[in-house]
C-alpha cells in the first residue's frame, strides 16, 4: 500500500487501475477466501459458487419440465406432430421426418452395398491373377527406378520399396480398411430395432374442444384429450394407442374400461396384447417419470484438481 500510494504523484491513473482491480478480486474471493482463517476445510456450498463462477469442476443438473420433450411432439423434430405416427415400441414421430430418415438409410445402406460388392469383385481378380504365375511374376517387377531389384539364384526376382518421404509412392500409408456386408433392414432412430415402413400406425389424438375457432390446434398449450372418458392429456398421463382405430386413450381408462373386454371403443374391432402400443413421453430428473429409460441428468466434464 505505501508503494501504490507512493506512485499516486507519478502515474495516477495506473496506481488508481491497479487498486480497483485488486478491489474486484477481492470481491470475487469466497468467504473461506476472505476469513483464510476461519476454517480449514472448504466447505460444499464454497465448491459449487467456485464451480459456477470459474467452471471448476464437472458440473450436473437434473432435466426439468421445461427440458422435456412433450408426450405429443416428434422424437427427432421435438416438434408438435401433425400427422403422427407410431412405432412398435410406442415411439411418435411425424411422418415426414421419419420417412425422410428412413430413405437417407436406405441411400446409405445402398451406398455400403456398392462398395462391398466392388470390394468382392477386387478381391476375385486378385484370386485369379494369383493362380497364374506369369502375370503374378509380371506385377512383383513392376516396380518404381527408386525400388531395390535383386534376382536370386533360381532367377526371379525380388524387389523390396525404399520409405522415401519425398517421394509419393514410396510414402507409407494407411492399411485399407476391409468393408463388411452391411444389413439391408432399417432400424429405428430411438430404440435401433428394425423399422419398416408398413410397420408405422397413424395416431389420431382426440383434440380438445377450442376456444378461439381461429386458433390452430398445435397452438394451444392444452391439445388432447382422452378419446373416451375425455381426460385432458398432459406430460404426466400415461397414454396407450389402439392400434385398429390409432386412437389414444388413458393407461386407467384402459385398464378399468378397455382390457376388461378388449374391445376398441371406437372402431368395434377386438383388440389383442400387440394392439395395444404404450406411448412413451419425455422424461424428468424426478422420480415419477424415472422408469422411461431416457438420460434424465445433464452432465458437462470440466478440469477440477482433487486432494490427494
Amino acid at each position: 500500500l505505501l508503494y501504490a500510494f507512493s506512485c499516486l504523484s507519478v502515474t495516477p491513473f495506473l496506481c488508481h487501475l491497479a487498486l480497483y482491480n485488486e478491489y474486484k478480486s477481492y470481491l470475487r474471493m469466497t468467504r473461506h477466501g476472505k476469513n483464510a482463517t476461519a476454517s480449514a476445510v472448504y466447505t460444499y456450498h464454497e465448491r459449487k459458487k467456485d464451480s459456477k463462477d470459474g467452471s471448476y469442476g464437472t458440473q450436473r443438473t437434473i432435466i426439468t419440465r421445461d427440458s422435456a420433450r412433450n408426450f405429443d411432439c416428434c422424437c427427432l423434430s421435438l416438434q408438435p406432430c401433425r400427422d403422427p405416427v407410431v412405432t412398435p415400441e410406442g415411439y411418435l414421430y411425424e411422418r415426414e421426418s421419419i420417412l425422410q430418415h428412413l430413405l437417407k438409410q436406405k441411400k446409405r445402406i445402398a451406398k455400403q452395398e456398392k462398395a462391398y460388392n466392388k470390394q468382392v469383385e477386387e478381391e476375385a481378380q486378385a484370386t485369379s491373377s494369383k493362380a497364374n504365375p506369369a502375370v503374378e511374376k509380371f506385377m512383383k517387377s513392376q516396380f518404381t527406378s527408386s525400388a531395390i531389384q535383386k534376382t536370386t539364384e533360381g532367377g526371379e526376382i525380388e524387389s523390396s520399396k525404399l520409405n522415401n518421404f519425398w517421394v509419393p509412392t514410396l510414402q507409407g500409408h494407411a492399411t485399407k480398411q476391409r468393408a463388411h456386408k452391411p444389413s439391408t433392414k432399417t432400424t429405428c432412430p430411438i430404440s435401433g430395432k428394425n423399422l419398416k415402413l408398413r410397420d408405422l400406425i397413424t395416431v389420431n389424438f382426440t383434440a380438445m374442444p377450442q376456444g378461439d375457432a381461429q386458433q390452430s390446434v398445435i397452438c394451444q398449450e392444452n391439445r388432447y384429450m382422452c378419446a373416451v372418458t375425455k381426460d385432458m392429456l398432459t406430460n404426466f398421463t400415461a397414454c396407450v394407442v389402439l392400434k385398429p382405430s390409432g386412437s389414444v386413450v388413458t393407461l386407467d381408462c384402459f385398464e378399468n374400461l378397455i382390457k376388461k373386454d378388449m374391445m376398441d371403443p371406437v372402431s368395434n374391432t377386438k383388440l389383442t396384447d400387440k394392439d395395444v402400443i404404450h406411448l412413451k413421453r419425455g422424461a424428468t430428473g424426478f422420480a415419477a417419470a424415472a422408469n422411461t429409460g431416457e438420460n434424465i441428468v445433464a452432465e458437462k466434464k470440466a478440469p477440477t484438481m482433487m486432494a490427494s
